[in-house]
């Protein structure tokens, strides 16, 4: 009898970022491959929203959450489209959804990405056109050519991401696949693995916005 060859499961992983003002935390679950969900996490009674889906590559290295929790900044690259219309770009959100408030076309992965410089203001390395997208946030860009912590070199990045990663283990977590554990006691938080992707509307994604999105062709899930 000729043996069924074994399926490899899936790799899952979980992605970290902490607001530095309260207890607030977005966690990104990856996997299967490009595949991402936004989950908001209330650090301090460990209530979780559980958010919207992404079908594009995001660059965890080069995403933000700003100090207050409300928004989150993300890099990502769909695949389908290129210059100003699509290929990679730069959006914020508000967790635990994906949808864009603001949206920087990249193009490329040459730039790309950023960090928040207080609750209402941010810098995008690269990002050569303007915002297409802006809604009533109250955020506002560090101009180009102004001062900002940001550098095209790849060391910056690199930096960036292992900064990213002592935090995690700063704030008593760990990480296991799709599993979150706590490090005092090794006890498990939530095991994030059983989940699929559904389709979710963000509360404001009814909102005028700009002909191109980077959710379009979601399947609903902008």
């Amino acid at each position: 009898m000729a043996e069924h060859p074994r399926t490899t499961p899936p790799t899952l992983r979980l992605h970290l970022f902490f607001a530095t003002e309260n207890d607030r935390a977005v966690i990104l679950r990856q996997g299967p491959s490009r595949l991402f969900r936004m989950i908001l996490w209330h650090r301090d009674t460990d209530r979780f929203e559980d958010g919207q889906w992404l079908k594009h590559k995001v660059y965890v290295e080069r995403c933000d959450l700003s100090p207050d929790g409300r928004h989150f900044l993300f890099f990502a690259l769909d695949g389908k489209w290129g210059g100003a219309a699509g290929g990679s770009y730069t959006a914020i959100s508000r967790p635990p959804f994906f949808t864009a408030r603001v949206l920087h076309p990249q193009g490329d992965t040459w730039g790309g990405g950023g960090v928040f410089l207080s609750n209402d203001t941010y810098a995008v390395d690269g990002c050569g056109a303007d915002d297409i997208l802006r809604h009533r946030t109250g955020l506002r860009r560090v101009p180009r050519g102004a001062p900002s912590p940001l550098s095209l070199q790849i060391p910056a990045w690199t930096a960036l991401q292992k900064a990213k990663a002592q935090r995690v283990a700063d704030h008593g977590y760990r990480t296991e696949g799709a599993r979150l554990h706590r490090l005092a006691d090794g006890g498990l938080i939530r095991d994030f693995t059983d989940m699929s992707f559904e389709p979710i509307l963000a509360p404001y994604a009814d909102t005028p916005r700009a002909a191109w999105h980077p959710l379009d062709g979601e399947g609903g899930g902008r």
